[in-house]
């Protein structure tokens, strides 16, 4: 399956979804169109996600195409029906997809794995579709998906990241994978998380994504924009941003970003 590079996190880090206040529209799939997806993916027995059930369909997200109301874009995170393996252990099927709205027929897909472990756990509202206008060439418009993981990970860490977004882009019956990264971000810079003493700092970081001017290979450049605040509810302190150009397969750019972050204090 096709994967970007990925670089596991120290372990000091851990993903801290409580720190974050989640505006985000809901994106519900309709019940005839998971059965659509399911029999095409040789599944049974789905219904929608709530958070309170524990069938094999643990998370998923569905959204018009905005350039054809006939398409729809969906992203799914399941399991096969005989696996009991409990949350935070398992290794879900993942699939990202844009499918025929009214039949969910499958038109262009990408399969791969969502693995839990201390740092990613998934549940119902875990997956968010973003479709921006991320038009990268002529004819070349790419769509995100958003992993939030739910997991505690670390009781005491000194930095933190959540919002893993993926770009996919169409190539023949297949969506590519060209983009990846976590959307927050946090970072300790003055004393112990866990002290005592209350001489804590920290600094966290919402990353937004644009289009450059120039291309590279014939992909416009990502432009990768931090804002920077010292708490959730605080105002801006700083935009830090960055550009990205497209080598040819993908855009190399790290999945846990310190560009826009500042040297610790003792």
């Amino acid at each position: 399956m096709d994967r970007l590079p990925s670089i596991l996190p120290a372990l000091a880090l851990c993903l801290l979804p409580i720190a974050q206040a989640d505006t985000r529209q809901p994106q519900p799939c309709n019940a005839a169109l998971l059965d659509s997806l399911a029999t095409q993916l040789g599944q049974q027995g789905w219904t929608p996600p709530d958070g309170h059930g524990d069938g094999p369909l643990v998370a998923a997200a569905c959204k018009s195409w905005p350039d054809d109301s006939a398409l729809s874009v969906v992203t799914l995170a399941y399991r096969d029906a005989e696996d009991t393996t409990p949350a935070g252990e398992r290794n879900l099927n993942w699939l990202v997809a844009k499918v025929d709205a009214q039949s969910g027929q499958l038109r262009e897909r990408h399969d791969d794995y969502l693995g839990e472990d201390a740092a990613l756990e998934i549940d119902a509202g875990s997956l968010w579709l973003d479709t921006a206008r991320y038009h990268l060439a002529p004819g070349v418009r790419a769509f995100g998906v958003v992993v939030r993981s739910v997991a505690r990970g670390a009781s005491c860490p000194d930095a933190g990241f959540n919002d893993l977004l993926t770009l996919v882009v169409p190539q023949g019956p297949r969506l590519r994978p060209v983009f990846a990264t976590y959307l927050y971000s946090w970072t300790t810079v003055k004393g112990v998380a866990c002290a005592l003493d209350g001489d804590f700092e920290s600094e966290q970081a919402d990353l937004t994504l644009s289009l450059g001017p120039k291309q590279a290979h014939g992909y416009a450049d990502l432009v990768v924009t931090a804002h920077i605040r010292a708490g959730r509810q605080e105002p801006v302190l700083r935009k830090v941003s960055t550009t990205v150009r497209y080598d040819g397969k993908h855009y190399p750019f790290d999945q846990f970003p310190t560009f826009w972050m500042r040297e610790p204090q003792p």
